[in-house]
């Protein structure tokens, strides 16, 4: 398997109200980025575990850990498209760090 597509990488966005909300109000509030790293084979998914609870004891992050992989969340300000774009660059970086120890 490409070492590449060892770990899937996803981003998503959630917010305190529905989907209505963000329609109407625009970026008028906080929203949360969710950063999924799902491991395509049993390796990478305990490399992304053991990343995933070395993250947690830093306390700098809301990590849950999943069956697969990790999730990590980043709550933006309101209308900070950079700080979302810093983000999920860096979340890309890290990808690639993760994938060269497997």
């Amino acid at each position: 398997m490409n070492k590449n597509k060892r770990i899937e990488l996803r981003f998503g966005l959630t917010a305190p109200g529905s989907m209505w909300n963000l329609l109407y109000e625009g970026m008028e509030q906080n929203i949360n980025l969710r950063t999924t790293f799902k491991g395509k084979d049993e390796e990478s998914i305990d490399a992304l575990i053991k990343f995933g609870e070395i993250l947690k004891k830093k306390k700098n992050y809301d990590i849950n850990i999943t069956e697969n992989g990790i999730e990590i969340n980043k709550e933006l300000p309101i209308n900070d498209f950079k700080s979302g774009e810093k983000w999920t660059d860096l979340m890309t970086k890290l990808k690639e760090e993760i994938t060269k120890i497997i």
